[in-house]
């Protein structure tokens, strides 16, 4: 049977950042972070374990096709995902966002594990989602988060943090172009 699932994940907007990694094949940050969810910036993917149109990932973003980098940021990821998994197909993937990509490793951390079996605890998918970009282990939740820097793949994950006050911020998307 083919697995198929679907997953959201909205932006979110360090208001702490964490400033590089201390290692970057595992994504860990020098320091930890704190950061703002924003509603109405979803993004939406889908995946697909379905063996596609041959032995290749296929990625559509928005209607079009990735470029080659992107492309192969997000094969990497998947292999990731195949590694502990067990599932061998090549997915087809589809993805929508309302802003620039930024919460898209979140969805596709969420999607892709769903369909290929995996039941992952919000901790875990921040793992997960971490290690296609670091941002999006704090789009696995809503809210105020924190990215605890940690020291290694374990220590490393996001977590809602309780707060009282009403936080809203607004934004203003100057431009459509990926940050060089």
């Amino acid at each position: 049977a083919i697995a198929t699932a679907t997953a959201s994940a909205n932006t979110n907007i360090a208001l702490i950042k964490y400033w590089g990694k201390v290692d970057e094949a595992q994504a860990i940050p020098a320091t930890s972070s704190l950061s703002l969810t924003l509603g109405g910036t979803r993004t939406t993917t889908t995946v697909s374990f379905d063996g596609g149109d041959g032995a290749a990932d296929s990625v559509t973003i928005n209607g079009a096709s990735p470029s080659a980098v992107e492309l192969e940021r997000v094969t990497r990821f998947l292999d990731l995902v195949r590694a502990r998994s067990g599932v061998t197909a090549p997915a087809t993937i589809t993805s929508r966002a309302s802003v620039p990509l930024a919460a898209g490793f979140a969805a596709l951390a969420a999607a892709a594990s769903r369909a290929a079996g995996m039941d992952l605890d919000g901790r875990e998918l921040s793992r997960l989602a971490r290690r296609g970009s670091g941002s999006a282990t704090r789009s696995v939740f809503g809210g105020l988060v924190l990215w605890n820097a940690g020291h290694d793949d374990a220590s490393s994950y996001a977590e809602p943090v309780a707060c009282e006050m009403d936080l809203a911020m607004v934004v203003v998307v100057l431009s459509q172009r990926y940050k060089p």
